[in-house]
């Protein structure tokens, strides 16, 4: 044994080389779980997929391995002395002499292979554990169970049949095809082996012994016993679905009256044929019990297939309405319920048509936030103008609110993130100096240079605030949408943090080298310390990355940040989840936090049509497309994670939803209640537009709640469109700020109520496309997004006896306007691209304001410019220069708007207060850093005031009226 001994340690070590990136990959993720604080988590899901794939690997290997057995035992009583000349008579000298070897590869490669396929499903045993006997208050109309039953039990039970029926099958083809081998190698031997197939196949019947018919018979009696636990299941997943030709999204006429009896009637019959299988072990009735097995699934066939598809054809199609009734009214309802639109609230906008001077004198505040600004034109803006160097992007344009200067308002945000490919940096810069994004950008959304820029309230670097609630004490960005790389921090070399040399604002750098550059060190509580060698050495076979393990600027402090890109941080920690592609930054006490909405989903709620759930998310490596089939979801979590230190939370945001609740028993230490999420982020929340997006589709229909008229389909609608650029295209859901209709809340009239920020999306009635579409307005679905109220939906009706405008027949009257038209012209003919913006629906009282920005994009340049603003209402179409002077027109004055009106001058108060709240805040910050003796600080304070006072300047000048408007 002593002389093999270097053989086996040989053994050992490659084998441990081999496996060693999978052991580095499970050491490195159980790190990553405990710097995150999810390590409950972690072994939860480790233990649970270990369980169920050794669960489902054993019963594999146990139903071959003891059928093999036995059979190679009944087949090697008679030992053979004379085996054939070829590969038939090696074979069975190889079967003979190395059954034992055969016998636990094949067990070892199916057990294994179908442990591995099972242990994917550990959230669906997991489910059944602490769900299946959850109170939901919700039974399905046709059995009277609880939902639990279908999100929780039936998925649970099919998975145990899948695999009970797959290893059964796999046995008995396993077992027949090793008596089959056998049987010919007689044959082959006897020197009797039949020439034709029906003579082999009889022969192979007659040379089967009594015990061998006895072990197949009783296979197949088993198979038979699992196919009725199929039957039965089948009874409950009537509930889904919807066969060709059928109007119900569920169990209709034919399911309850033919399909369900069926059912019972095969379960029943399978059930007497697997006793039959049993009972004919002991008459020794082979052909019988063929017959009766063949004649089980044509009965089958017929009266599940055939039959029904007959009757429903013939007998419930020409009386269809009649008969399906009851079961169109199930389907409305669980439908509504699944997707959460049984909460919508339906009211009757009193419109009363035209804007007046009233109108717009009462909803002042409102008018204050009108939304000019595209995410589009304004994403583009921003790069050019505020990226500052070209290392620097911004991956998305979100839409927030604040209270800043005293006022309620709509602003635009964009992270400022590292864009490291176009730095083409080496792999030491990528993973040890480029490591963060710096600050944000804050746009409010109706504000306008008189050039068409933004103003910024937020901009620059470091970040300078016009308002104390913005500002930014911590702008650094280790984790976001575009941190795709790890990092290694705490090293020898410092960070990179911000470039200190170029022009403030606009400025471009030349490359890496050009750059005089901050430096930092990472203090935030994320990462992997890596001062260890062996855990250096396990990030390093992960990573594939020899240089990791070998570097020698890593110190013993030295963390290791990875994951950071927070789409696939979230998922990383709960991928029973679905999160929104959009998730928004927000500054909260001086920090950056970013919230994403997670959903809870299933595809297994009773009655409930289904659709798909598709979106494009950015992951590190490059745009992926999720595409998940439901028919149930909730928003059900609120996620947020910490810009610098990458610290992860999940708040339940709605405790009522039975999957969430069945998630919080078996992740007790993931969610925690929305009350202690901190006030300072909860104002932050908001309705997800991708829901809202996904209701909407479903309300297109299910507004309806009569079965008649559902399915008469007479009162279907559409979303809205419009024109953005120069194409026309559906309207996506949009925030506004708006004040709930009178007569909601106490008979309050609505211009005493507060502003509020709110999504909309606006509905016509369905036509089919390019025949007899029709744009008139006929509701607006909205869903309110401040706390407490966050979620409540409710849809406006239109009175259904007035033509009210709709955003289409609002951009043909822009385009029928001469004096509008005539301008367009012009722009294109000086080489301008002309972009209209969203077409805002602002309901006002009774009354409608329609808002479209324009923008003027340079063909050269390609810099986006807001340089008009259109407004109409149900009589006239004006464009103007800016929104107050936009509504004058539309009010029909011709001099500069009265004090009731919302004026330029009054849109510009609320900066110039912010303008010298900021000059104060500096001149502080500035003495502070003299005092301190910290000169370079005072210095960067000295510029920045000299820069808040040349603005103000230009402001006043700004605001002078000329002598034209005097």
């Amino acid at each position: 044994m002593r002389r093999y001994g270097w053989l086996v340690a040989l053994a050992v070590v490659l084998g441990l080389f081999l496996a060693g990136r999978q052991i580095a990959w499970l050491v490195t993720e159980w790190a990553w779980f405990r710097e995150v604080g999810y390590t409950s988590v972690f072994w939860a899901r480790f233990w649970m997929r270990l369980g169920v794939g050794v669960a489902v690997g054993l019963l594999f290997a146990f139903a071959i391995g003891v059928n093999l057995v036995l059979a190679q035992r009944w087949i090697f009583q008679r030992l053979r002395r004379f085996y054939p000349p070829g590969w038939i008579g090696a074979l069975m000298v190889w079967l003979e002499q190395g059954f034992r070897f055969t016998l636990l590869v094949i067990v070892a490669m199916f057990g294994i292979v179908s442990g591995w396929a099972a242990a994917r499903e550990w959230e669906t045993v997991l489910r059944f554990v602490f769900g299946a006997t959850i109170k939901t208050g919700i039974n399905d109309p046709l059995f009277g169970k609880g939902i639990s039953l279908y999100l929780f039990a039936l998925p649970f039970w099919r998975f145990i049949y899948n695999y009970l029926f797959a290893a059964l099958l796999l046995a008995l083809v396993l077992t027949g095809l090793f008596y089959a081998f056998h049987a010919v190698a007689d044959m082959v031997v006897a020197g009797r082996y039949p020439p034709t197939l029906r003579g082999q196949v009889r022969a192979l019947l007659l040379s089967a012994t009594p015990i061998v018919r006895a072990h197949l018979l009783f296979l197949v009696a088993l198979l038979l016993f699992a196919i009725a636990g199929h039957f039965r299941l089948s009874m409950f997943e009537l509930l889904y679905g919807r066969r060709a030709g059928e109007v119900v999204w569920g169990a209709g006429y034919t399911d309850v009256h033919l399909r369900l009896p069926a059912l019972w009637v095969c379960m029943l019959v399978f059930l007497a044929g697997g006793l039959l299988m049993l009972w004919s072990i002991r008459a020794r009735a082979s052909l019988r019990a063929g017959i009766v097995l063949g004649a089980l699934f044509v009965t089958a066939w017929l009266t599940l297939t055939f039959v029904p598809a007959l009757f429903q054809r013939y007998v419930v199609k020409p009386n269809e309405l009649a008969m399906e009734k009851p079961y169109i009214a199930h389907n409305i309802r669980m439908t509504r319920i699944a997707y959460g639109l049984h909460k919508v609230q339906m009211d009757a906008y009193p419109f009363h048509g035209a804007v007046t001077p009233d109108l717009i004198a009462n909803n002042r505040t409102l008018l204050e936030s009108v939304r000019l600004w595209d995410y589009r034109p304004l994403h583009e803006n921003l790069r050019q103008n505020q990226a500052i160097r070209t290392y620097y992007t911004f991956a998305d344009v979100d839409i927030d609110r604040y209270r800043v200067g005293g006022s309620y308002r709509q602003v635009m945000i964009a992270a400022r993130e590292l864009d490291i490919e176009q730095l083409r940096p080496s792999w030491f810069s990528r993973h040890f100096l480029w490591t963060h994004g710096f600050g944000v950008v804050v746009v409010p959304v109706n504000e306008v240079e008189r050039e068409g820029m933004p103003v910024l309230w937020v901009r620059d670097i470091p970040p300078f605030s016009q308002f104390r609630e913005l500002q930014v004490k911590e702008p650094r960005i280790y984790f976001g949408e575009l941190t795709n790389d790890y990092i290694v921090v705490r090293t020898r070399q410092k960070e990179f943090d911000y470039p200190t040399s170029g022009k403030r604002g606009g400025g471009r750098g030349t490359g890496e080298g050009s750059e005089t550059m901050a430096r930092t060190t990472y203090r935030g509580r994320g990462g992997v310390p890596i001062g260890n060698p062996l855990m250096r050495l396990a990030f390093a076979l992960r990573f594939g990355e020899v240089s990791l393990a070998l570097n020698r600027d890593i110190l013993p402090e030295s963390r290791l940040l990875f994951r950071r890109q927070i789409h696939e941080r979230v998922r990383a920690i709960a991928p029973f989840l679905l999160f929104d592609k959009d998730p928004y930054i927000v500054i909260a006490d001086g920090r950056l936090f970013w919230i994403m909405d997670a959903y809870t989903y299933s595809d297994r709620f009773p009655y409930a049509e289904p659709t798909v759930w598709e979106q494009t998310v950015l992951f590190s490596g490059g745009e992926t497309v999720e595409r998940v089939d439901i028919n149930y979801i909730r928003n059900s979590v609120k996620v947020v994670i910490d810009a610098y230190h990458g610290t992860v939370r999940f708040y339940l945001a709605d405790p009522t939803d039975p999957i969430v609740r069945v998630y919080a028993r078996i992740f007790p230490s993931m969610f925690r209640p929305l009350s202690e999420m901190p006030k300072s982020l909860q104002a932050h929340l908001r309705y997800p537009a991708n829901l809202l997006q996904l209701q909407a589709e479903r309300l297109l229909l299910y507004h309806i709640t009569d079965p008649e008229q559902f399915y008469q389909q007479e009162d279907r609608w559409a979303i809205a469109q419009e024109v953005y650029g120069e194409e026309r295209q559906l309207i996506e859901p949009y925030y506004v700020m708006m004040r709930l209709p009178g007569g909601r809340e106490g008979g309050q009239a609505s211009s005493g109520r507060p502003v509020e920020f709110a999504l909309i999306l606006p509905f016509t009635p369905y036509g089919v496309p390019g025949k007899q579409e029709r744009h008139n307005l006929v509701a607006l679905l909205m869903a309110r997004c401040d706390p407490p109220h966050i979620g409540d939906l409710f849809i406006l009706r239109m009175p259904p006896g007035e033509q009210v405008y709709g955003p289409a027949q609002i951009e043909a009257r822009i385009d029928n306007d001469a004096e509008i038209s005539k301008d367009l012209t012009l722009w294109r003919q000086r080489g301008s691209d002309v972009i209209r913006g969203n077409l805002l629906v602002i309901p006002l009282d009774g009354a409608l304001l329609y808002v479209e920005p324009l923008f003027l994009v340079s063909t050269q340049t390609r810099l986006p410019e807001l340089k008009r603003v259109i407004v109409a209402d149900q009589q006239r179409v004006v464009m103007d220069e800016t929104l107050p002077k936009a509504l004058a027109r539309l009010l029909g004055r011709t001099v500069a708007p009265t004090p009731s009106l919302p004026t330029d001058e009054h849109f510009a108060n609320a900066e110039l207060r912010g303008l010298a709240e900021a000059m104060e805040r500096t001149l502080t910050e500035a003495e502070t850093s003299a005092r301190q003796g910290d000169w370079a600080k005072f210095g960067e304070r000295l510029r920045q005031l000299r820069s808040l006072i040349q603005q103000l300047q230009e402001r006043l000048k700004a605001s002078t009226p000329s002598p034209a408007t005097r």
